[in-house]
């Protein structure tokens, strides 16, 4: 037996390492970012946070990073809404005039991340800003991105507009993002909206709002499966 094992063994010393993938070069790709590729940007941004733990935190990365939010990359759109410590991009994202620009071109290239964020930074403004917000959280609902929806709503309210419609479409998806749904969802349910009370139910249960989580209150969710069903959704009858 002892010289069996010894003859694995010394037949596992001989077996040559496995080599390991040379990863691909950044050099083509940065060569296609600077050409207006933006997937091509936030690749070569991977690559070379492969090669370096680091990389996230230069100036170059969030350079590089801009630059793919600002060709369409809802990806890197996205690393300026993390909420990671430290953070060098928030020093960028707070910056409405180094940013808006960069949120603006994106949207332009049809980011719907990249919408949500330049009416976040105008829906605060002036009038003249707020109707620019408007238009862009539109955007950025119609692409998908619920919390454009919401963004959306809260600026339909803020300019004394009705805001319902743009609640019904932030509830429905619930696709997770930074901004709450649950008071959207209440509104359209309270208007006697089946699917809306559905969802909100889901978030009662399972105690999240989206991305975001909430209390759970498993009889509020009870109580709103059966306003539902009552309001003929039959996937809340089956709860």
């Amino acid at each position: 037996m002892r010289l069996f094992l010894i003859f694995c063994f010394s037949l596992f010393l001989t077996v040559p390492a496995t080599a390991q993938p040379v990863p691909p070069d950044p050099a083509p790709f940065l060569e296609r970012c600077e050409a207006g590729e933006g997937f091509a940007c936030s690749y070569a941004h991977g690559l070379m946070q492969r090669a370096d733990r680091t990389y996230w935190l230069t100036d170059e990365a969030v350079a590089l990073m801009m630059r793919s939010c600002s060709l369409g990359s809802d990806g890197a759109c996205w690393l300026f809404e993390r909420i990671n410590e430290p953070n060098p991009y928030d020093d960028v994202r707070y910056d409405r005039d180094r940013y808006l620009p960069v949120a603006r071109s994106g949207c332009e290239n049809r980011s719907s991340m990249a919408c949500w964020q330049a009416a976040g930074l105008l829906e605060d403004g002036s009038e003249a800003d707020r109707l620019e917000a408007l238009d862009l959280a539109r955007r950025s609902c119609e692409r998908g991105f619920n919390d454009g929806c919401a963004r959306q709503a809260d600026i339909l309210a803020a300019l004394g507009r009705d805001p319902l419609p743009a609640q019904r479409e932030a509830c429905y998806g619930n696709r997770p993002g930074r901004m709450r749904k649950q008071a959207d969802c209440a509104a359209v349910c309270d208007a006697d909206d089946a699917t809306a009370c559905y969802q909100l139910a889901l978030m009662f249960e399972r105690g999240r709002d989206g991305a975001q989580t909430m209390r759970r209150d498993a009889e509020r969710a009870r109580a709103l499966f059966a306003r539902a069903c009552e309001l003929g959704a039959e996937e809340a009858c089956r709860r």
